[in-house]
């Protein structure tokens, strides 16, 4: 198994090229998910939230400590 592993990486070719390849993808998956929620109301937490004020309405403030 160790004798074949050095194969195996070079049908990946250069080793910078597939760290810099997932750190691409991955920025590019989180730059997806984050589109999908600020194009929902309901998750898009820039502009806020309607059910905000009706939660923040249910509310009640801590009692005073002195």
């Amino acid at each position: 198994m160790q004798n074949n592993m050095w194969q195996i990486w070079k049908q990946f070719g250069d080793l910078r090229l597939v760290i810099m390849g997932t750190v691409g993808s991955l920025f590019a998956l989180a730059f997806f998910i984050h589109i999908v929620l600020f194009a929902s109301p309901q998750f898009n937490w820039l502009q806020g939230s309607h059910t905000l004020p009706a939660a923040a309405a249910q509310m009640t403030p801590l009692p005073k400590i002195r």
